[in-house]
């Protein structure tokens, strides 16, 4: 299997879509899997990898009250790219033997006071099978300093394809491509209140 060292290389030589596509078709055939939300940088990582193989295994990560606006925002999204694979985070039951945990931090809202808080969500049987995990959910803010496109953590490769793009980039592929933010991205909720508590936060989808 591919190490970490020779996949920073091929990283450093290649544009993100490259990249991708000679870890899903060469480096990891089969044996690939992402994991994405509906922000703006998971859906650039998504119409890249429908441009390489549309089969490639998809987990969308969500918190449990998934907002309607969404459901049609990600079926029709997975229409549009003709993606082939898409899953639901498998019912975890911690680390496999021999390896460490994996998972992704998603926004959760305390509907009493609105505070807000990351929540993890475990992927170590969703991830179960794959050797290299594109990690693409993107529920944090643009880094000032980039991370590494690629790091070893347990049994797998984890991958971040667009570790180093900034929003400008994010903006400019999206538009080059036609592709549609998620119909939250832009709005603006009131501000909620015992009463009327807010039912789709903006940053919670």
């Amino acid at each position: 299997m591919a190490r970490v060292e020779q996949i920073l290389d091929i990283a450093g030589k290649t544009d993100a879509s490259a990249f991708l596509r000679i870890l899903i078709t060469e480096l990891f055939p089969q044996k690939t899997v992402a994991t994405c939300s509906l922000r703006g940088r998971s859906v650039v990582v998504l119409k890249m990898i429908s441009e390489i193989d549309p089969h490639t295994p998809i987990a969308f990560c969500h918190m449990p009250n998934l907002y309607p606006e969404s459901v049609e925002y990600r079926d029709r999204l997975v229409g549009e790219l003709g993606l082939r694979d898409i899953r639901e985070p498998v019912e975890d039951g911690g680390p496999l033997p021999g390896d460490r945990d994996h998972c992704e931090a998603l926004w959760s809202e305390n509907p009493i006071d609105h505070t807000r808080a990351y929540e993890s969500v475990h992927l170590n049987r969703t991830l179960a099978g794959f050797d290299c995990w594109i990690s693409a959910v993107y529920n944090h803010p643009y880094p000032n300093t980039p991370g590494p496109p690629a790091r070893e953590e347990g049994r797998l490769i984890r991958i971040d394809p667009l570790a180093s793009w900034t929003q400008s980039q994010v903006r400019q592929f999206m538009s080059e491509h036609g592709l549609r933010y998620h119909p939250l991205a832009t709005s603006h909720c009131p501000v909620p209140t015992r009463e009327e508590p807010r039912l789709v936060p903006h940053y919670h989808y």
